[in-house]
């Protein structure tokens, strides 16, 4: 007999409720289907099948929206009931929301990598740069080409039909979002790169523009870069594990960014252990994410 994986699991003290003991006769030892409807601070939010709601303490590496089935197990000493996650559903992503949601590193990647003789443009750029090996991603002008051509396939329709009409609706809102896998880097996490800006207002006439970018190295860890470009000039924020490790390149990185002709404010920060990724991020209001 082959005995269900456990995926999670979660608690129910005896006292959760008033009713906990009579809930408890009814759970233990059965097999339930739950629906998780919202992660609050203390717990998880359950929907059982008969449309009783039920709070649980823990967490479950699962998005509100999924369908859990359960297990209920009874606490020794009567403390509880134990409800064993044995099979989760995640709820389908919308279409349209795939690039954000699902990733599209990913994807782009298997088709590059299955491209074989595929005379595209980028599928040409994309060998050239994989039989380069890693001593190309040490010149400023790989990157800035393999961005390029990058994000214009993602927007095209022809090249990109899953993903182009994400890209084109989010240009009509002055913001962009583009996951960039990296030719001289497979297998390691993508480039993220999110784009929004300030457009003139009752309150001000400036247009604002900014970029944010979040690229992962195997000597730094994951770098966050942001760039805020205004009449003032250019804001550069810099986020690291370990902000000590620029010490020895920022006087270079300040005489780079000088040659661009605007005054440049750089500031370094330290990357908080378990922040969220780019996606997370993108939402923050501008000051905040700009540090």
């Amino acid at each position: 007999m082959l005995t269900p994986a456990t995926l999670g699991s979660l608690q129910i003290p005896a006292a959760a409720a008033p009713s906990a003991p009579a809930l408890f006769n009814a759970l233990a030892g059965q097999t339930l289907e739950a629906t998780l409807e919202a992660v609050l601070p203390e717990g998880l939010l359950l929907r059982l099948a008969d449309g009783k709601l039920l709070q649980a303490q823990g967490s479950l590496p699962f998005p509100p929206g999924s369908t859990l089935t359960l297990e209920a197990l009874p606490l020794p000493e009567g403390a509880g009931v134990r409800l064993q996650v044995l099979r989760a559903t995640q709820p389908p992503a919308p279409a349209l929301l795939a690039p954000l949601v699902q990733g599209e590193a990913a994807p782009l990647l298997a088709r590059l990598q299955a491209a074989g003789a595929d005379p595209s443009p980028l599928a040409a750029l994309f060998r050239s740069l994989v039989q380069a090996g890693t001593t190309v991603a040490e010149g400023p002008e790989a990157w800035s080409t393999w961005m390029k051509a990058v994000m214009k396939t993602l927007a095209d329709p022809a090249a990109s039909p899953a993903e182009s009409l994400f890209h084109r609706l989010q240009a009509k809102e002055g913001t962009g979002w583009f996951e960039l896998p990296l030719p001289w880097a497979q297998g390691a996490a993508p480039m993220r790169i999110w784009v929004e800006g300030d457009q003139p207002s009752k309150e001000s006439s400036e247009v604002v523009h900014r970029v944010f970018l979040s690229v992962p190295f195997s000597t730094l860890g994951d770098v966050r870069l942001g760039v805020e470009q205004s009449h003032a000039g250019l804001r550069v924020r810099l986020w690291l594990q370990e902000p000590g490790q620029v010490a020895a390149i920022r006087a270079e990185l300040e005489a780079e960014l000088a040659t661009l002709g605007r005054p440049v404010d750089l500031k370094v920060l330290a990357l908080p252990p378990g922040a969220p990724d780019l996606r997370a991020m993108a939402g923050a209001p501008p000051l905040q994410a700009m540090g």
